[in-house]
């Protein structure tokens, strides 16, 4: 499985990267310029035989789609953002033999600490692997994993048609490629995109990539790129009325946000844990 790093502007502080080498995992970082290159290799964050820079204008999706060119066809890779702090997974994850836990509000704090248990890199490709398989057993191409830490959203172990968060997706090479329109939650557009091509979407909840979202550098903090986001929800909800719904966010501007609507388990599944 090839794993790929997205960098932009985080030129001392870049994570991602850095902890992949740290391990020995091989893996290949994207970054738009010759220039941006030369800044990240000069900083340390990024070693010289693994930076690749694209040419591309800015922007997520045009970085991924590059990815995607890199690869077989049919081939799968993991694709992570270049601000990881940590993995975790449920402790005893393979211990568990049923499909969900029994979560409530009076034992969450007790399953938040079985959840906050941090694991490898190396440990999380193996994962990635796994989970490109169950999406292989499901005719899925697309496969993410948890974006909260909450416990009570994390009871059942798979979820079908929901968000692949697009902090760690694992993808397979099809025709599909991601939205230049959309930049802002292209993770949103992809996801769609793929349930309506494929029917199905496959997200582990019992392992959480976590990273420091919108922080300095990057693409931009969520208030640099709102007016940019709101244009994206419109686009998106016209785009995919029978998939994305807005839905108000509290302290977010109307409009702002977006879910993937709730849908029935796909028919081929039902059988399935």
């Amino acid at each position: 499985m090839k794993v790929f790093v997205f960098g932009y502007d985080r030129y001392d502080t870049m994570t991602t990267s850095k902890m992949l080498t740290a391990e020995s995992i091989d893996h290949t970082v994207l970054v738009h310029t010759h220039d941006a290159r030369h800044r990240f290799i000069e900083c340390g964050t990024v070693q010289a035989d693994q930076c690749i820079a694209t040419g591309n204008p800015k922007g997520l999706s045009y970085q991924r789609n590059a990815a995607l060119e890199m690869m077989r066809d049919d081939e799968w890779a993991l694709f992570l953002v270049d601000d990881l702090k940590q993995v975790s997974e449920l402790r005893n994850y393979d211990k568990v033999t049923t499909a969900s836990l029994p979560i409530t509000e009076t034992n969450q704090r007790h399953y938040a600490q079985r959840f906050d248990n941090p694991v490898s890199l190396t440990h999380f490709v193996h994962r990635a692997q796994q989970l490109s398989q169950r999406c292989d057993t499901h005719h899925a191409r697309l496969g993410g994993f948890c974006n909260i830490d909450n416990p009570l959203f994390r009871r059942r172990h798979w979820s079908y048609n929901v968000l692949a968060d697009g902090r760690a997706l694992v993808v397979r090479k099809t025709h599909l490629r991601f939205d230049t329109k959309v930049q802002t939650i292209d993770d949103y557009a992809f996801t769609a995109l793929n349930i309506r091509h494929f029917g199905t979407v496959v997200v582990n909840q019992w392992i959480l990539p976590d990273c420091k979202r919108y922080s300095a550098g990057g693409y931009g903090s969520l208030n640099d790129r709102m007016e940019q986001k709101l244009a994206d929800a419109k686009y998106l909800v016209d785009q995919f009325p029978d998939i994305i719904a807005y839905r108000q966010k509290p302290k977010h501007p109307l409009n702002s946000h977006i879910v993937i609507r709730q849908r029935n388990k796909p028919r081929h599944l039902m059988h399935l844990r």
